[in-house]
């Protein structure tokens, strides 16, 4: 019990600083460990990583200059499509939405990809 309370711990500092992947694992984790249903993992996973974005939030707001603006508009596009996700996901046909979104994924990598080198 306590080599997987720190190793959700572990997670939820990786996730709190680079936030990639960090659902994933937690989830592995939760799953491997424990024995809840998908959904209930799931659920757990939402809420633990929850906590952990909000308290990186309010570290970074504190000791880091942050951009207001961008976070009044990276908010509202999240409570937005946090609406807007789960509809069009349970309404969109399965399989051109997963082409849609790995090429978005795609073109944003090669994007980055390029920026980086120029």
């Amino acid at each position: 019990m306590l080599l997987e309370a720190c190793a959700i711990f572990l997670i939820c500092i990786y996730g709190g600083y680079f936030g990639a992947a960090a659902g994933v694992l937690l989830l592995a984790l939760l799953l491997r460990a424990g024995h809840a249903p998908l959904a209930h993992a799931n659920a757990s996973k939402n809420v633990i990583l929850g906590i952990a974005n909000g308290v990186a939030a309010i570290i970074f707001a504190v000791v880091a200059p942050v951009y207001w603006p961008a976070v009044l508009a990276l908010g509202i596009g999240c409570l937005i499509g946090s609406r807007l996700g789960p509809i069009v996901v349970r309404h969109a046909p399965a399989t051109p939405l997963r082409v849609l979104i790995g090429a978005a994924g795609l073109a944003l990598a090669v994007k980055l990809g390029i920026d980086a080198y120029t």
